[in-house]
């Protein structure tokens, strides 16, 4: 499962991109313009909620964590 979060413009070249493990921490692949505080919050969010939006996906997809089943 990965997340984007983006910038208050919503921009798409402004996006970061997290993939989240099973234990909810997150790998960064793209931070977009986000600073190291917003991602640390972002990352806090996930860990949290994961569980939550992995239930949301998981509506949607056939694959578990890293197309993991």
């Amino acid at each position: 499962m990965h997340v984007h979060a983006s910038d208050k413009k919503l921009t798409e070249g402004g996006s970061a991109k997290f993939f989240v493990n099973s234990d909810g921490s997150t790998v960064v692949q793209n931070r977009g313009v986000l600073s190291d505080i917003e991602i640390n919050k972002i990352q806090k969010f996930i860990k949290i909620n994961y569980l939550e939006m992995f239930e949301k996906w998981s509506m949607d997809s056939n694959k578990g964590f890293f197309d993991q089943q």
